[in-house]
């Protein structure tokens, strides 16, 4: 059985790849998804949308 594993919380640390590091060594069938966890290409993703109408 393979398990899939979303690893979300704060992304200023390492502690994702502490995680998975440690899941490989083990030998564990896991797969881990995240979010983006790149500042510049998180913040702009809404750039996409334009700008708002209004600022409600």
């Amino acid at each position: 059985m393979l398990w899939t594993v979303y690893l979300s919380g704060e992304i200023h640390t390492d502690w994702r790849e502490q995680i998975q590091n440690a899941a490989m060594e083990a030998n564990l069938p896991v797969e881990f998804l995240s979010p983006n966890t790149h500042h510049e290409s998180s913040d702009a993703a809404g750039d996409v949308l334009g700008k708002p109408d209004d600022n409600y």
